[in-house]
């Protein structure tokens, strides 16, 4: 067992979700409308931002067939993003790439 002062410390920075729309990773084609939910956490120093989007399945897929996304949010901000392959399911895992807005919920 690790004594409490060896453990890694995660720490949940907030979360951000809404409603916005998934564009390719240029933003010259916008692929439709998705729901997101992206949580944000820091480990020492490293900073990952990961969530889920929710949109169509024919939609997703071929967001995933492009490459590289976007989403872009209700107050106009866009968030670079990977998503994992939705194999046919309305949602899909993503990682944030990019600087990530400030969270709606602050920890």
């Amino acid at each position: 067992m690790q004594s409490i002062r060896h453990r890694r410390s995660l720490k949940h920075l907030g979360s951000l979700h809404g409603s916005g729309k998934l564009l390719d990773g240029h933003g010259g084609r916008s692929y439709g409308p998705i729901a997101y939910e992206i949580d944000g956490y820091v480990d020492h120093l490293a900073r990952s931002d990961n969530g889920r989007i929710q949109g169509g399945a024919n939609m997703l897929s071929l967001a995933f067939l492009a490459g590289p996304a976007r989403i872009a949010l209700a107050d106009g901000q866009v968030v670079d993003v990977v998503l994992e392959d939705p194999r046919g399911d309305v949602v899909a895992e993503i990682t944030v790439k990019s600087r990530f807005p400030e969270f709606a919920d602050n920890v």
